[in-house]
């Protein structure tokens, strides 16, 4: 599906680097407990709309200890339906953690159902399959995200379900 990303929608995100065995497993898991180590006190895990992940960097090599991956949430604002009001929580910003605006536009949405470790054949078949085939082009200067629909704390694996959001030129 295509769907328009409204301005003004900021996610609270924390950021970690590396890859490890051609993978940003070790990051995604660094990032997201920070972030998670932030809100659990507070209580506002519960205000979280969204969840979501983006790779802004592009890999120089199997193991690149400089690429970034950032994870994030979005409070009020239901990126998956876009309903709700993004709001933005009193958070003390420490470690990593900062507030990122989304780049608004329009993005090629598409379902991944299952585990994380099969994401990036998916992402292989959107580059390798869909991409030529539909005529669009990329924003190269807007990185793409993942929007976890569930997440593995209460998931099995097989049943996860995760939304690639690939920014496109309109």
């Amino acid at each position: 599906r295509l769907t328009d990303l409204p301005p003004g929608i900021q996610a609270l995100t924390a950021t970690a680097r590396g890859m490890v065995n051609n993978t940003m497993v070790q990051s995604a898991q660094a990032a997201f407990q920070e972030l998670m180590a932030a809100l659990g006190p507070s209580g506002l895990i519960r205000q979280v709309a969204s969840t979501i992940s983006i790779a802004p960097d592009e890999p120089q090599r199997p193991d690149d200890p400089h690429c970034r991956y950032v994870a994030g949430v979005v409070f009020g604002y239901r990126l998956a339906d876009g309903q709700g009001q993004c709001t933005r929580p009193d958070v003390p910003l420490t470690g990593s953690l900062a507030w990122q605006t989304l780049v608004p536009g329009r993005y090629a949405v598409f379902t991944h159902m299952g585990p994380y470790a099969n994401l990036h054949q998916t992402w292989q078949a959107i580059y390798r399959d869909w991409l030529p085939a539909s005529g669009s082009s990329l924003r190269v200067d807007v990185p793409p995200m993942e929007l976890c629909i569930n997440t593995p704390y209460d998931t099995a694996p097989q049943d996860l379900h995760t939304e690639i959001w690939l920014p496109i030129a309109t």
